[in-house]
This record gives structure tokens, C-alpha cells and sequence, in this order.
């Protein structure tokens, strides 16, 4: 069960125990239990919907799918939503959203073993059903999918498969054979997916109606004149579930920043005196590069990295977007603008090429003026990449795993960075081969292209957990992978294609190579403590190589993303 909602249920459970040995009537018990069910359906529904289209959000895979009963899974992407933000509009945006969820959830019903999910200011739809195969979800969405320039203002793609992975890789394909026109325009007033305050959404539930159950419970028991000490206990018992639904339905689920409900709770009564917005940059190339299980772990990342710059108890509230995944908030109450200027200049300087995404900042007296700031930081970002994009030379040749083989792999870097007192990395990916001193990108580019279309999918088993200090560098952990002969002709093959373009590639022979995953970095403090460098075994990972990707190296531990190459089905 998920620990959030065992929490959740305790504390229900426990007040449900309370008012049956309360020394009254049945009937005063009972209208007690009625006054706790509501409450416990108004909690449900705040925690486990999408305000928006009243999908079901990310909580709710948790607490409702039964994952080992899925027969298939459905994955709806929405081409290019922050464009359709700033052309149509947020409220015409919003209206489209909602229309589309009713129409995936009027044919995939909850009644008949149907997920319909979204998480807040994601582009993606899933479906996962106990009763429909891919084909048959396949079936249901064609119509809809071939009928969307008349029906629906956004436009979608969408894949289907038994597991994650196998709905991302239909999807891609399915992009590639219908890619939809969408009109651009840059308005500055609009640039962002938030123009007005996110806490002003009146379609939430306020602070009073929430509040309201809870005053009522205790009124009653007050009328009650119970001995002191149990008046007090359940009084105590009250509080407590209100504490934990709270504490639940004002955050948002996969980062546990707050949402937008804790936005209106907290935001309504609140002196503001500084406001500063973060953007993640290309956060749907990332997902189509990384993966959406690897993006929500560096989102994760992020926000950690946020909450420690910013805490609370030093006046500061960390919200994310409702209506876009890759932007969040936040908030003083006690920093003038030039000081959260300074902090959080100080925080994206420290964060630089330590996650899979970029971002950038906005800060000002209010939302208007951080919007401002953060647009024109997205135009110097923007004219920066474009003088630096073709300053890389040493470029190299990657392959990663993909959605559910990523999940496995990141929980075994996570482990081992939890039994090392380490940091997990979140770039889960095995080089193969380097590509030096390149003079003509394009031409390369065309060889690796021809290369390519070559191969055929192959598997990659990493097993045995190695620890590596190389030129004094901080040491990592590496996962050691075994060295099949796929993997070892095409290290070969990328080392003649770069000597035929005049380039260097890595000096040693494929007899000395070792091919690794890195999956942890130490502390310099521990580093050396691990006696043993092969210390450690793992029950090892296989996941399946479909692609490479040629990356540029910008910085020590960060690559740019130059082309990817899927290999033929």
C-alpha cells in the first residue's frame, strides 16, 4: 500500500475507533461517522482528481491501479501545449482539456476497469485498463484520433503497448507519421503558461468549506460534555485527520511542493513581498530524449534542490504550475525582489548541469514583472545556446534505457546511493564509443545515419557494482555491464567510422574496454572508504538498446543532445 495512503486511512481508522467508545448513543455515534465519510469523500476527491478536466491525477495511479491487473496501457501526448497557451489562450486551453478528458473517460469508464490520468500542467494523457488489451484501446482511440481537427482545438498522438515502454515507443512511432501543424506567435505579455495568479481559480473548494466538517465535528462533540480527557482525545483525533488531509491535497504529488490549492489557501491572506518563477527549458525534447520516468525523477531533484534553497520556516512557499509541468513559484514573504534575485541567482549557479534540464528565472514585485524577467532570460538563454551549439568537438555515441528499464535501473542507483551515503545519478546512460576533434558535423552525421540502419535491437545486462576514481575526480560508482558481441562490434564499428572521417575515438582496443553505467556519485569525504573497488553485486538490470544518441560534451559532466538514431524494427 502506498505510505501516503496508509497515513491517510490510519488516521480515519483511528478517529472512526474513537467515536465507537465515546459514552453515548448510537444514534449521536452515527451522526458522527456520517459528518467523517463526507469529509473522507471531499478528501478523496481533492487528492485524487485533476482540477481542470477531472481526470485522475498522478495520486490516484497509486492509490486505485492495481498495477499486476493492467492489460493495457495507452499513452496521449498533446502536441506542443505551451504553443496552444499562448495562441488560443489559457481559459480556451483549459475548456479544450477538459472536453478531451470527458471524451477519453465517456469511452474508458471507471466502472469497467478504466484509468483515465493526467497529472497537473502535464501534456499527456494515460489509459490504463484491467479489461481492454492495447488492441482494443487502439480500436477506441482511432476514431477520436482521426476525427481531432474537427473536434478538438489540440492536437494529440497517442501509443499503445502492455507496458510503459511499449505505449512510448507506438507513440514515437505514431508522431512520425502524423506530425499536426500548430500556428506560433510570441507575445510577451503571454509567454508564460501562468499569466494570471494560479491561486485565482475559483473552481477549488476555500479554506472555509474545507474547514467547515472539522468545526462541525467538534461542536458536536463539545455538546457532547464528555469527561475532560476523552473530549480532549478525540478533539486531538479531529485535528489530526484534518492535519493529514491537508497536508495531502495542498501538495502536489510527484515533486510535494503545493499545488495550486495551496496557493488559494495559503496565498489569499499572505503580504507578498518578492516573487520569483523557474522555467525547465525543452522539457518536451527531454521526454522524448530521457524518458518521462527519468524526467520526473530530475523534476523531483529539482524541487528538493528548490525546498533546500527556499524553506519555509524562512518565509518562503514552493508551489508548481497547474497548467504547466515545467514551471514553478516561488514566493517571500520577508525578501525584497533584489534579495530573491540575489538567492535564487546563487541556487540555479550551484544546479548547473546537475540535473537532465536546463532552467531559468524570473523575479519581481509580483507575477507581472517575474514574467517579464523571465522572458527575457528565456531570450538571452535562447541566443546563448545558439552561439555555443557548435563549439563542441569531442562528441560521443550513448545508448540509455528506456521508461519501465529506466524505473528499475534508477531504484538500484537510489539504493546504492542510500547504502554509500551518495548522490543517485539521474543520466542513466552507457557510452560506447567517443568521436573526437570532428571537423564536418554534417557529414558525420549522415555516416552515423547510414550506420544506424544497420542494426537491430540488442540487450545490455549491467550487473556487478564498481567503484572508480579516475584523474582525481570525485569517485563514482559504476554499474558494469557485460560484453556481448553486439556491444563490442559496434565499439568497433564507431572507431573505424571516426578514423574514416578523420577523427579520434577512444585509444584502447575492445579487449580493454569496459563498458559502465555510472550510477552514483560519492563525497569526497567517503570516497576512498570503499576498500574494495568491485564491492558490491547487484541482481542486475537487462534493458533493451532501440536507438543511440550523438551527444557534444559542453562541460565535464554535461553533453548536449546532437541527433538521435532509433535503430530499424
Amino acid at each position: 500500500m502506498d505510505h501516503e495512503l496508509e497515513i491517510f486511512l490510519l488516521a480515519i481508522r483511528e478517529l472512526e475507533n474513537q467515536f465507537q467508545r465515546l459514552p453515548v448513543a448510537e444514534p449521536q455515534t452515527q451522526g458522527l461517522r456520517d459528518v467523517l465519510s463526507g469529509i473522507q469523500k471531499i478528501a478523496e476527491n481533492l487528492a485524487l482528481y485533476d482540477p481542470l478536466t477531472h481526470a485522475l491525477n498522478s495520486r490516484a495511479g497509486k492509490w486505485l491501479v492495481p498495477n499486476e491487473h493492467i492489460k493495457g496501457i495507452a499513452k496521449i501526448d498533446i502536441y506542443d501545449l505551451r504553443q496552444a497557451n499562448k495562441v488560443y489562450g489559457v481559459l480556451v486551453v483549459d475548456s479544450e482539456l477538459h472536453k478531451l478528458a470527458y471524451q477519453f473517460m465517456s469511452i474508458f469508464t471507471l466502472d469497467k476497469g478504466n484509468f483515465v490520468r493526467r497529472s497537473p500542467g502535464s501534456d499527456e494523457f494515460r489509459i490504463l485498463s484491467t479489461s481492454k488489451t492495447p488492441q482494443d484501446i487502439r480500436l477506441l482511440l482511432t476514431k477520436l484520433y482521426l476525427d481531432q481537427e474537427m473536434d478538438c482545438l489540440l492536437t494529440w498522438d497517442f501509443g499503445t503497448g502492455r507496458t510503459e515502454t511499449e505505449a512510448e515507443n507506438n507513440l514515437q512511432k505514431q508522431r512520425k507519421l502524423f506530425r499536426p501543424l500548430v500556428i506560433r506567435q510570441t507575445i510577451l505579455e503571454s509567454h508564460s503558461e501562468i499569466p494570471r495568479l494560479i491561486e485565482e481559480n475559483n473552481s477549488y473548494i476555500s479554506w472555509n468549506e474545507f474547514n467547515m466538517p472539522y468545526e462541525r465535528l467538534i461542536d458536536t462533540i463539545y455538546s457532547f460534555e464528555l469527561p475532560a480527557t476523552i473530549e480532549q482525545r478525540t478533539i486531538d483525533k479531529v485535528q489530526n485527520v484534518k492535519d493529514v488531509v491537508e497536508d495531502i491535497v495542498t501538495r502536489e504529488d510527484l515533486t510535494g511542493v503545493l499545488n495550486a490549492l495551496g496557493a488559494k489557501w495559503y496565498l489569499s491572506n499572505t503580504a507578498v513581498q518578492s516573487v520569483a518563477l523557474t522555467d525547465m527549458l525543452d522539457m518536451h525534447e527531454g521526454n522524448a530524449r530521457y524518458g518521462s520516468v527519468a524526467i520526473d525523477q530530475d523534476l523531483k531533484r529539482f524541487a528538493n534542490m528548490l525546498s533546500e534553497h527556499f524553506p519555509k520556516n524562512e518565509g518562503f512557499l514552493l508551489f508548481r504550475s497547474e497548467r504547466a509541468g515545467d514551471e514553478f513559484k516561488i514566493v517571500s514573504t520577508k525578501n525584497d525582489a533584489a534579495g530573491l534575485k540575489d538567492r535564487i541567482h546563487n541556487a540555479w549557479q550551484n544546479d548547473l548541469h546537475r540535473g537532465l534540464l536546463g532552467w531559468n528565472y524570473g523575479v519581481g514585485r509580483n507575477d507581472a514583472e517575474a514574467h517579464v524577467d523571465l522572458y527575457r532570460n528565456r531570450v538571452q538563454e535562447a541566443e546563448n545556446l545558439e552561439m555555443s551549439s557548435s563549439s563542441g568537438r569531442s562528441t560521443f555515441i550513448i545508448v540509455r534505457p528506456e521508461s519501465d528499464d529506466y524505473y528499475r535501473l534508477f531504484k538500484l542507483s537510489e539504493k546504492t546511493a542510500h547504502v554509500v551515503n551518495g548522490t543517485p545519478i539521474i543520466d542513466l546512460h552507457l557510452t560506447v564509443q567517443a568521436i573526437q576533434n570532428v571537423e564536418n558535423f554534417a557529414a558525420l552525421r549522415d555516416r552515423l545515419l547510414e550506420y544506424s540502419l544497420k542494426l537491430c535491437p540488442f540487450e545490455i545486462k549491467v550487473k556487478h557494482i564498481a567503484r572508480m576514481n579516475i584523474n582525481n575526480q570525485q569517485g563514482r560508482l559504476w554499474l558494469l555491464a557485460e560484453k556481448t558481441p553486439e556491444l563490442e562490434k559496434m565499439y568497433k564499428d564507431l572507431s573505424r567510422i571516426a578514423d574514416e572521417m578523420g577523427c579520434a575515438s577512444y585509444p584502447y582496443q575492445s579487449e580493454d574496454w569496459l563498458p559502465h553505467v555510472k550510477i552514483v556519485d560519492l563525497p569526497e569525504n567517503t570516497s576512498t572508504q570503499i576498500k574494495n573497488p568491485a564491492f558490491g553485486n547487484s541482481s542486475g538490470v537487462t534493458f533493451t538498446v532501440k536507438q543511440f544518441e550523438w551527444t557534444v560534451q559542453k562541460s565535464l559532466e554535461y553533453w548536449d543532445l546532437l541527433d538521435q538514431f532509433p535503430f530499424p524494427q
